[in-house]
């Protein structure tokens, strides 16, 4: 049996219904390149414990999504009206990650979930990076064709000797780009992995983690069996997911 890696649902609002859901090109990068069987779990009001996460899981993938995270989590005041925000992720991530750490289960965090590893853990983030000075714009092009919008957009510079350069073999390397908020204050035990042109912080990892931890900012998700920086992360994701699985059934 193929080790699981355990996947936070996003939660939506359609019609009267509320759905818990999770997008395709994550689980596809999770099969084609990490080698490992998805598996949902929804965003509870009553979150799921973690133990009983770990009891099926191998490895956890905490996702990007469209929402973002609600500000009183990193001590600012409320987002404007119409903001997209998901307190039932919010509620069943921010918990998570602590106890994912705590129980050295392998992590992968996409965008949002860069986001949620640093909030977690006592950072904070902008909430709009490109109203900062000296920042690029970092969001899509909504209405360029999707390939536009995760094609290739800046380049980011990796830490020399961390975790991302030892994975992808490269000081630097082209990704996409396809958020609008960022990391402000690094929380602590995290290290920086890469930082984009503007200085913008683009991947970072646990200090002294006991397994695979590593939160990226773009979306190396997005046709990660076609880019190789993409492929390499996924399977040593997917590595260490194996790895996780063997220990503890010894």
């Amino acid at each position: 049996m193929k080790p699981v890696v355990a996947i936070v649902c996003d939660t939506s609002q359609q019609g009267p219904h509320i759905y818990h859901q999770v997008g395709d090109k994550y689980i596809q990068a999770l099969v084609r390149c990490a080698d490992v069987t998805p598996v949902l779990i929804p965003a509870l009001e009553d979150p799921i414990a973690a133990a009983d996460i770990f009891a099926i899981a191998d490895g956890i993938l905490f996702t990007g999504g469209y929402s973002n995270i609600q500000r009183h989590h990193y001590g600012e005041s409320a987002a404007p009206d119409g903001e997209h925000e998901d307190p039932r992720r919010d509620k069943n991530t921010l918990a998570l990650v602590g106890e994912v750490l705590k129980a050295g289960v392998p992590m992968l965090g996409i965008c949002r979930g860069l986001q949620e590893l640093n909030v977690a853990l006592g950072g904070t983030l902008y909430p709009r990076v490109h109203e900062i000075d000296g920042r690029m714009d970092h969001r899509e092009d909504k209405n360029a064709p999707v390939e536009v919008q995760y094609g290739h957009a800046h380049f980011v510079s990796t830490t020399e000797g961390g975790l991302l350069a030892r994975v992808t073999g490269e000081s630097q390397f082209m990704v996409n780009t396809v958020h609008g908020q960022a990391i402000r204050d690094l929380a602590p035990g995290l290290s920086v992995e890469a930082l984009a042109d503007d200085e913008t912080i683009e991947a970072v990892s646990v200090d002294g983690a006991k397994a695979f931890a590593l939160a990226v900012q773009w979306h190396p998700e997005w046709k990660a069996w076609e880019d190789a920086p993409s492929t390499k992360i996924f399977n040593a994701f997917g590595n260490a997911v194996r790895e996780h699985k063997t220990n503890r059934t010894l």
